[in-house]
């Protein structure tokens, strides 16, 4: 029984670090996707062509 209780603390260290190593991946992909559609968003913004202008409405008198 004590070398079972030996491989299983083994096995869950194991499990730990990799999850460890999954979590940070995950972590960077989302940081990368938020970066990208911000980048996205700051394009979109840059593209369009809006133009500030003042008018005056001018009614036909018939």
């Amino acid at each position: 029984k004590g070398e079972d209780k030996a491989a299983i603390e083994a096995k869950m260290q194991e499990l730990a670090q990799v999850s460890q190593k999954l979590m940070e991946i995950a972590q960077q992909q989302h940081a990368q996707q938020q970066a990208g559609s911000a980048d996205a968003s700051a394009n979109n913004a840059k593209d369009d062509d809006v133009v500030d202008a003042e008018f005056e409405e001018v009614k036909d008198k018939k």
